[in-house]
């Protein structure tokens, strides 16, 4: 078995041997009084932990649903076990388990919308859509504020890209109560503005975008779209305030997208006194090796390639670091000069180097240390050097 089928299964075993605890909670008090026995398992659901243990997951299912014939109150055990299922990818199994449960003519209505929206997960999990969306449906008719259910609808019409139809969703949600809805509905908006662009169909993005700052007003989305139009429009001054607004953003990796555009406006609107402040603002917020990568590139098609290497020799004397200096070397042939020998001995210094260790060629146990036999794998003489350089 692999390491990851040893976890699922050990997570399966635990997951129902915990569900096996509530059951026998539920019915202590009823069994002391009413039967005079000792608080045992049932021998039937050791009989499934068994099949389990030993991956007979058929044998499992057909234990654990004679088990709910014999005990009803057992049906947090098979949702429990259904769960699992599904999680494990044995979607067929967990179907079976959660149809056989809402086959139950006792069962409470709670539990019924439990194991519908349990039924719906696993047809979403399949990639079965349609049928999911129509049980999620039937659990919302039911019961209209089930955040679970709402959540998992409106998820499921994000994977068909039906945006308007997963606003609508998340707009009940926001309604009922969940957080953090409007943001995401303005991303949503931004699919729809984008959709639209794409189509010719400039005002109607204008009408999304509109939707989308009344749900967010700082949504980075709704920015980096709003300036492109006026970027294509060549209104420099409005693709300017927007795109700053981006430079305040907690998410600084938006900035990224629109870096060749926003130094071009920056380049075209060269007579604004507060350019070069929000040019160095720029240039700061690029702080991590992806950011310095693309910001050259971008410099070098705006400005020119003295402007990026400049750039870059810039950023190496402040923080020494070779996958800057990769790039510098890609842009600059005749770089280094000797002025930067010191910056790359520091960089190389701090570069990140894998260590040196021998390694199993049966399993991939990695040691400093030499093994006759793998302390992993146990198998003999299996140990590597390494490759060769």
């Amino acid at each position: 078995m692999t390491a990851s089928g040893v976890y699922m299964l050990v997570a399966l075993v635990l997951l129902v041997a915990i569900a096996l605890g509530v059951w026998v909670g539920r019915i202590t008090s009823y069994r002391k009084s009413a039967l005079g026995t000792s608080d045992t398992i049932p021998e039937i659901y050791i009989q499934g932990l068994n099949h389990l243990l030993s991956e007979r997951n058929d044998e499992a299912v057909e234990v654990f649903l004679d088990a709910l014939r014999q005990h009803p109150e057992s049906v947090d055990i098979l949702l429990a076990l259904g769960r699992l299922f599904r999680r494990r990818g044995e979607l067929e199994r967990a179907l079976r388990v959660h149809q056989h449960l809402l086959e139950q003519p006792a069962l409470a209505p709670d539990l019924r919308q439990s194991v519908l929206f349990e039924i719906a997960q696993d047809y979403l999990k399949a990639g079965i859509l349609d049928r999911a969306e129509s049980i999620l449906k039937e659990l919302l008719d039911r019961q209209p504020d089930h955040l679970e259910g709402l959540a998992t609808l409106a998820e499921l019409y994000e994977l068909g890209s039906e945006w308007m139809q997963s606003i609508a969703v998340r707009q009940r949600l926001s309604k009922a109560g969940a957080r953090g809805q409007r943001p995401v509905i303005a991303m949503l908006y931004g699919e729809l503005a984008e959709q639209s662009l794409l189509a010719g169909e400039a005002k109607q993005a204008k009408v999304f975008l509109e939707s989308a700052r009344k749900e967010d007003p700082e949504n980075p989305r709704a920015l980096v779209i709003g300036g492109r139009i006026a970027f294509d429009r060549q209104d420099w001054g409005a693709a300017l305030s927007l795109w700053e607004k981006l430079l305040d953003s907690p998410v600084e990796s938006v900035v990224l997208l629109i870096l060749q555009p926003f130094l071009s406006v920056l380049r075209y609107a060269a007579n604004d006194t507060d350019v070069q402040v929000t040019r160095e603002r720029l240039l700061k917020m690029c702080n991590s090796p992806l950011a310095v990568k693309l910001l050259a590139h971008a410099l070098q098609v705006v400005e020119g390639t003295p402007a990026a290497t400049a750039y870059l020799r810039h950023v190496l004397l402040r923080q020494p670091d070779m996958r800057v200096m990769q790039v510098l070397l890609e842009l600059d042939p005749d770089a280094p000069e000797p002025a930067l020998y010191p910056v790359m001995a520091v960089a190389v210094r701090r570069l990140a180097v894998e260590p040196a260790v021998f390694y199993c060629q049966s399993c991939g146990y990695q040691s400093p240390q030499y093994y006759w036999r793998c302390p992993s794998c146990r198998q003999w003489g299996t140990f590597s050097g390494g490759y060769a350089l």
